[in-house]
């Protein structure tokens, strides 16, 4: 969504990913696009048939994990892509202040285009990332932290270490302040309905990447 001149798994360089991070990549992916746009009927039957995730159940983020995809697969079975659509569009881009805003700023200042989106422009410039011309959101979108998560778990380009470190780096500094009070306001929100097992799935999901972030440190 966001990202310019960004690493993309050919089969050359995804046979490099272990099995969990391509696993990784493609939830990072997923939920990108689940935020920035309303999905494609492709997309929800995709879902719909998707396999059981198998997270540890020995730990409650893995537990949630596995429960909140089930809930995410079934609120795709049967469902209508026009309602999805509608439901995205009253959530994200109603006239003014949208019912669940998903911008770091302003969970972090309570405004939008403020300074952790300026910190956040200057770790991607770092990285050699930037907005795609064409985007209309500001980079500290959750559809485009997740966008640049998915870019730094797939560079292989990097050593396996820093690979790591740059992806916890990341994580700590623009996602784990602020994603859960994210997640919890679009899991909540009135008008919530197929977006409200998006929220819970991703609130699941972060939790239990923080965790594993820094178990592997």
């Amino acid at each position: 969504m966001t990202t310019r001149s960004s690493p993309h798994p050919t089969p050359e360089t995804a046979s490099l990913l272990a099995p969990e991070d391509e696993a990784r990549a493609g939830l990072y992916g997923l939920l990108a696009n689940l935020l920035a746009a309303p999905p494609h009927p492709f997309l929800i039957a995709s879902l719909a048939g998707a396999d059981a995730l198998h997270a540890d159940p020995g730990i409650p983020e893995g537990l949630a994990l596995s429960e909140s995809w089930d809930a995410l697969r079934s609120a795709c079975q049967g469902a209508d892509a026009e309602r999805i659509g509608q439901e995205w569009h009253a959530l994200f881009s109603s006239t003014g202040k949208p019912q669940v805003v998903m911008n770091g700023s302003w969970y972090l200042t309570g405004f939008l285009m403020e300074k952790p989106l300026a910190v956040l422009r200057d770790d991607l410039a770092a990285l050699g990332l930037a907005r795609r011309d064409n985007c209309t959101e500001s980079e500290d979108h959750l559809a485009a932290v997740c966008d640049v998560m998915r870019v730094l778990v797939v560079d292989v380009r990097r050593p396996g270490d820093e690979r790591l470190a740059a992806q916890r780096h990341f994580f700590d500094r623009h996602l784990r302040p602020w994603v859960a009070a994210c997640c919890n306001a679009l899991a909540t929100a009135n008008d919530a309905d197929f977006y409200r097992s998006v929220g819970r799935f991703a609130a699941a999901y972060f939790a239990l990447e923080g965790r594993a972030l820094h178990i592997e440190s």
